[in-house]
């Protein structure tokens, strides 16, 4: 049997030696060098007839010399390259322009936070003008408003004023035997200097009838003297002054010896 073998493979290489050789073609009908799909070979484009044309050139421009030209892999890895160095610098640059946003509300809530609402007053018509004259000088326009405030007038009824202090002691030493009336020793201003109060009123209506009340219980040499007149005045008022602003007005003289202050809610 293992001749046998032996002798059917003689046999099949010496068939196929036959036929890779072409000695079987009329034979069998079927070459070994045979291509199955010539019509795909033809449309296959060969490497010796592609020409690069360069930039704005047409299919005319073939006999003119062509310039060099990138290999499209080199290209691809150029285009590649300049993609990922775009994609690599984008949110490099997006973190600086956070990083700068936030350092910029950081500073503004700062600025914000020592910003104060100070105001100065209450001024009469000229003294105002004057103080408002100063601000400008040293403030940017605008940066300030001005607030009309109604003072309400003041009355004493009034004993005095006495020439030495003496007699100012003796007159309230009588007046502390009448009982349940209250009185005060009046200091300011100079000209109501060692005088006594025996009360002090809004209003000339009210005042009056305090007056009659002292009269009432015996006290004759009262009168009625206005302190204050009932007026309208004017408070200057800046609402955000920052830390400068502050320390301009700061340094400002002001008439009476007024400042800037908090401003009143």
């Amino acid at each position: 049997m293992l001749r046998s073998l032996v002798l059917i493979l003689l046999i099949v290489n010496a068939a196929f030696f036959a036929w890779s050789q072409g000695w079987l073609n009329q034979l069998v009908g079927v070459q070994p060098n045979a291509q199955h799909e010539p019509e795909r070979l033809n449309k296959q484009i060969h490497a010796d007839k592609i020409v690069v044309l360069a930039a704005g050139s047409s299919a005319h421009d073939k006999g003119r010399p062509a310039s060099p030209a990138v290999a499209p892999d080199a290209a691809s890895a150029a285009t590649s390259a300049t993609a990922e160095a775009s994609a690599a610098s984008g949110p490099a640059d997006a973190a600086s322009a956070n990083a700068s946003a936030a350092s910029l509300a950081v500073a503004a809530a700062a600025s914000n936070k020592d910003m104060k609402c100070v105001e100065a007053g209450p001024f009469g018509a000229a003294e105002y003008a004057g103080v408002e004259a100063n601000v400008r000088a040293k403030l940017p326009a605008g940066s300030w408003s001005s607030r009309t405030v109604a003072i309400q007038g003041l009355w004493l009824v009034y004993m005095g004023p006495y020439a030495d202090p003496d007699m100012l002691e003796r007159k309230q030493a009588e007046l502390r035997r009448i009982k349940g009336l209250s009185f005060e020793e009046v200091r300011t201003p100079a000209h109501l200097a060692q005088g006594i109060s025996l009360g002090r009123y809004t209003r000339l209506e009210d005042a009056e009838v305090g007056l009659n009340t002292m009269r009432n219980r015996g006290i004759r040499t009262a009168r009625i003297v206005n302190l204050r007149p009932s007026m309208e005045v004017q408070v200057l008022r800046v609402p955000q002054a920052t830390v400068n602003m502050q320390v301009a007005l700061a340094g400002m003289k002001l008439p009476q010896g007024k400042g800037f202050s908090p401003c009143r809610p």
